[in-house]
């Protein structure tokens, strides 16, 4: 089934003919070239999410670093349009699924948690690039949807979807912000296969720079544990640590519900690849010393992730590995 097909009959915009982007000379190197792109991103929601001229305002004035006046935004019906240094951008709110058929996609995904995010999805909101120029680096236009588009994730965001790439992520809490406000958010969020797990890589226990990354995650914990224990209803906290089954480990990043003084109690943020006995959302502990990551949001702007130490090594070594 082409979701990209299903998409045509709900996305309100497409009836515009705003959101087809012809196909610049340049193109990011994780996108296959094809005739035409949907330049966008789109949060599939539990629940509808109501927006005014204000809140978009807000919004692209944390997400971009600059004053984004209210003036600035022109509504279309339901659709606030604002304008980025790359252009126009459209940001779509509608309380009804994006898929006309969202159990039979879901029945094609192989992760349970993401299929059950799309079958229970009752609304999305989307950030659209609305300018055709083929002169355009569409990374640059990317990195702007997905500073915007970060500012509306909440605990509602079932799922991640990119009709460029025709991609599904899960919303696993702070990693997904954190792709989001990347330089290359469509590289954060796509992955090998449809399913859109989360990606694995396999990186040497010596790597010298994974080493240093540990070793800069654990000096910094009591950073930490004190934003933890100060923490605000709006933050998300994440550490990083091996999931033992067996003789079996797997590297997974819980969402953290409690610290104690030995050990640290989470949610599992996503289903594991060796392991075959906990799942996504799992109720499970690590002790605090075999940590080896950790991050967490103090707000929504783009500097507001601290932490992620490995996953900086991570995004560079799996880069330079692509590049080879």
């Amino acid at each position: 089934m082409s979701r990209r097909i299903a998409l045509l009959s709900t996305c309100g915009l497409l009836s515009f003919g705003l959101l087809q982007a012809e196909v610049p000379a340049k193109q990011t190197e994780n996108v296959e070239r094809t005739s035409s792109r949907i330049v966008s991103l789109v949060l599939l929601l539990s629940e509808p999410r109501t927006l005014e001229a204000t809140s978009v305002s807000k919004a692209a004035s944390k997400a971009w670093g600059g004053e984004v006046p209210e003036s600035a935004v022109t509504t279309m019906d339901s659709i606030f349009v604002v304008k980025g240094t790359s252009g126009r951008f459209a940001i779509h709110s509608t309380a009804k699924p994006y898929f006309t058929e969202s159990d039979k996609l879901a029945a094609e995904i192989k992760d349970p948690a993401l299929a059950e995010g799309i079958r229970k999805h009752h609304a999305w909101l989307s950030v659209d690039w609305l300018e055709k120029n083929n002169e355009t680096d569409l990374r640059g236009v990317y990195q702007q949807i997905g500073k915007l588009i970060a500012q509306f994730v909440s605990k509602e965001t079932l799922a991640i979807y990119s009709p460029d790439t025709d991609q599904f992520h899960p919303n696993d809490s702070e990693l997904v912000i954190a792709h989001l406000q990347s330089e290359d958010p469509l590289e954060g969020l796509s992955d090998n296969d449809e399913t859109a797990s989360l990606r694995t890589v396999s990186i040497p226990d010596d790597e010298p720079r994974l080493i240093a990354a540990r070793a800069e995650a654990k000096k910094n914990w009591p950073e930490f544990l004190q934003a933890f224990q100060a923490r605000s209803k709006d933050q998300s906290f994440s550490v990083k640590g091996p999931i033992m089954e067996g003789e079996n480990s797997e590297f997974m990043w819980l969402h953290v519900t409690k610290i104690d003084d030995k050990l640290v109690h989470g949610l599992l943020d996503n289903n594991p690849v060796a392991l075959k006995e906990v799942k996504h959302g799992a109720d499970i502990h690590i002790p605090i010393a075999d940590v080896d990551d950790w991050l967490y949001t103090t707000g929504p702007g783009k500097d507001d992730v601290k932490g992620g130490f490995t996953l900086r090594v991570f995004d560079d070594l799996t880069q330079a590995e692509s590049k080879k």
